[in-house]
């Protein structure tokens, strides 16, 4: 490293370090001390008379510390979470009007905020003149950096007035009175955020890697960003219908799950959990606070966790190190999502055509036939109905699922050391976002290291054999891993231990005996996922509809507790469904080489779909777990396809097109409806707007 290189880098550090710094500063506030240590000077009053000494959050979710007058020289503190009943301090306190009280506050407003919270905190606590005069535990909502004022009530509400007629003085002497914009002096805010802001650690990584060459200089230099951009345009070009298919299926999604609005930082309910998550990780636990997850809650020893794995958090370190978009990422990060299975989709297909024989780019035909399928036709646009925790986890799951088998597929073909690993790492990711996807993409590798073993014993090449059983166990030792965070969680290898669940209460866990999976469901599940064509046609816009007016058969045996509207994967999916099970066998028969390749991706899904259909619970998304399955076997069969002969190939071509039109069709119209009519969350607006377009259209 010689002197001159490194001082540019050094010089561009200290510039990105500056410049950094400021942004982040421009809207920081640190939270107040706790416990806050205030003098309170008081007037004489009048009976009743209430006035804020500490107001926080927003209209309806706002918590109040107030002073309230017994008569002009007595007074009491009251503590008032919104919607909640108020609490008041039992003994009366002596006021002489112009001489301060000693108060030492503790109360959740002080340190509890949105992105950043310490660990759950104790009792609301007033403590005047070293005397506690207000001691007890209630509701508090988490607030924003700057929704906290002192001496001041904006909020309304019936709690106070809208301001303290005395003051509350630093220890300093300097009066506190406003929210943070006011009471903060640049040095504290400085002060602040250099002891207390995670942006500290990203901004000095972040030179660091400029310092020490991790982020090489010479990736900026112009000449270096015109030659990517020459070459991502030459990709593009080279697979233009992949690039026209994928952005217009991207357009779509996101314009259905941002209900036409492309607003794609919006907050919407339950679906700011995985930002808490990631705060959480960020402070060191695993818990998070009540408003992260709510009604879906699992509590143990006194904590709140939430059943979802943290993949979808870990990807959000950035913004939550920055303090970017806090809550609102879901809708952005679906479409990323949904954009990279694409991506994903198109690479296991070129890799299947390469497998059987193909060469050049594929046919535009084949190219939508599959990803159009697999976007506007299959159960990850279906997700795009809305942007919130149980959709964002499949459609993650998904996608790492889909990149997990593309690495696999190229290490049964070639054995490569990269491969496996990139395998196992996106195995993980899925696991740990969606169980079921992560189990599936696992079992793949496994059942790949399986194939190596049983050709290295044919072929006499022992010395191949341990590496191939250490990747199969560390396949086993990935699926272990989502036990393992339980038992962090819960002290029970139990992912998902039903009796800590804030919505099962006892009866309900008799029903389904504490459990979540029953054999006795099998019968049940097979029938809703793989038979039952559960939809309808009715007169009114947009005339296909979920559920079925003909009743289902009857399954005594089976232990349900959640056997939501669910159409069968035929049904929803007929394209993929055909290609992957009688594309498949065709495959089979006819290219000897695909044979390797089919018989793990059939055997990986066993696994999966006996846990689906022995859960407790059906749901269309949940159809969405046997994505990647679907399109790694439907892969093969088209790859297969296009071998055929010309005049087979038409016919077997038009016979998809047809099934592609008729999913994209009906996915459309339960996604739709869907949204507007049946999903809780949607804006009122939007489904009185739907309600109006049916109207319209089939008065």
């Amino acid at each position: 490293m010689n002197r001159s290189p490194l001082l540019l880098r050094l010089l561009v550090a200290a510039a990105l370090f500056l410049t950094l710094s400021a942004l982040c500063l421009r809207n920081y506030y640190p939270p107040l001390a706790y416990p806050l240590t205030v003098d309170l000077v008081l007037d004489r009053g009048t009976v009743g008379q209430s006035e804020p000494l500490i107001v926080s959050g927003r209209e309806l979710s706002g918590d109040f510390l107030v002073v309230q007058y017994l008569d002009p020289t007595h007074v009491i503190f009251a503590y008032d979470s919104w919607g909640h009943p108020g609490r008041f301090s039992p003994t009366p306190i002596t006021i002489t009007p112009g001489t301060p009280l000693r108060l030492r506050i503790e109360m959740p407003a002080l340190n509890q905020l949105r992105g950043h919270f310490a660990d759950p905190p104790g009792p609301i606590r007033v403590t005047c003149d070293g005397v506690t005069v207000l001691d007890i535990a209630d509701h508090y909502f988490i607030r924003e950096p700057t929704e906290i004022w002192l001496a001041r009530n904006p909020l309304g509400g019936s709690a106070c007035g809208p301001h303290l007629r005395g003051r509350l003085l630093a220890l300093d002497g300097r009066e506190l009175r406003g929210d943070p914009t006011q009471f903060f002096t640049y040095r504290e805010r400085l002060a602040g955020w250099l002891t207390h802001s995670r942006h500290v650690f990203a901004v000095s990584l972040l030179c660091s890697a400029v310092v020490f060459g991790w982020l090489p200089l010479a990736w900026f230099h112009p000449n270096s960003l015109r030659a990517r951009a020459q070459a991502a345009r030459h990709a593009l070009a080279h697979h233009r219908w992949f690039v026209g298919v994928t952005a217009l299926s991207a357009v779509l999604f996101a314009g259905m799950i941002t209900n036409g609005t492309f607003r794609f930082l919006q907050t919407e309910e339950l679906a700011t959990f995985y930002d808490y998550q990631m705060a959480s990780l960020l402070d060191g636990h695993l818990d998070v606070p009540d408003e992260a997850i709510g009604g879906e809650a699992f509590v143990f020893a006194g904590k709140i966790y939430g059943y979802f794995g943290p993949t979808p958090a870990l990807l959000r370190l950035p913004f939550v190190l920055f303090g970017f978009a806090f809550g609102e990422l879901s809708r952005s990060y679906m479409v990323a999502y949904f954009v990279a299975a694409l991506v994903a989709t198109y690479l296991i297909f070129l890799h299947a055509r390469q497998r059987i024989g193909g060469s050049g780019n594929p046919s535009p035909i084949a190219v939508i036939l599959l990803v159009g399928h697999v976007a506007l036709g299959s159960t990850l646009f279906f997700l795009a109905s809305r942007a919130y925790v149980f959709h964002e986890a499949i459609l993650c799951g998904a996608t790492f699922a889909l990149f997990s088998c593309y690495f696999s597929l190229r290490h049964l073909a070639a054995g490569s050391a990269g491969a496996w690993r990139w395998a196992l790492l996106c195995g993980l990711l899925s696991l740990h976002a969606r169980p079921p996807t992560g189990l599936f993409a696992l079992t793949f590798l496994g059942c790949v290291s399986v194939a190596h073993l049983i050709y290295h014993l044919r072929s006499r090449a022992v010395a191949a054999l341990p590496r191939h059983l250490g990747i199969g166990a560390l396949c086993i030792l990935g699926v272990l891993t989502f036990n393992g965070l339980s038992y962090l969680k819960f002290k029970t290898f139990d992912g998902a231990p039903l009796r800590y669940s804030r919505p099962y209460g006892p009866e309900r866990l008799a029903h389904i005996e504490g459990k979540s999976f029953h054999f006795a469901n099998l019968p049940y599940g097979f029938y809703s996922y793989f038979i039952r064509p559960h939809f309808r046609v009715e007169p009114k816009f947009p005339w296909l509809y979920l559920g079925s007016t003909h009743p289902a058969p009857e399954f005594p045996a089976a232990k349900l507790d959640l056997p939501d509207h669910t159409l069968a994967i035929p049904w929803s999916m007929p394209g993929l469904f055909f290609l992957s099970t009688l594309g498949c066998a065709a495959a089979f028969f006819t290219h000897p080489a695909a044979r390797g390749a089919i018989v793990v991706t059939w055997a990986a899904v066993l696994p999966m779909s006996v846990a689906l259909c022995a859960a407790i619970a059906t749901a269309q998304r949940y159809t969405g777990d046997w994505i990647p399955f679907l399109v790694g076997a439907a892969a093969l069969g088209l790859a297969a396809l296009e071998t055929a002969s010309p005049r087979l190939r038409l016919a077997l071509r038009a016979l998809l097109f047809g099934c592609t039109l008729a999913a994209s069709l009906l996915t459309f119209a339960l996604t739709l409806h869907y949204q507007r009519e049946t999903v809780w969350g949607v804006p009122e607006e939007f489904r009185q707007s739907y309600q109006n377009l049916r109207t319209r259209l089939t008065p």
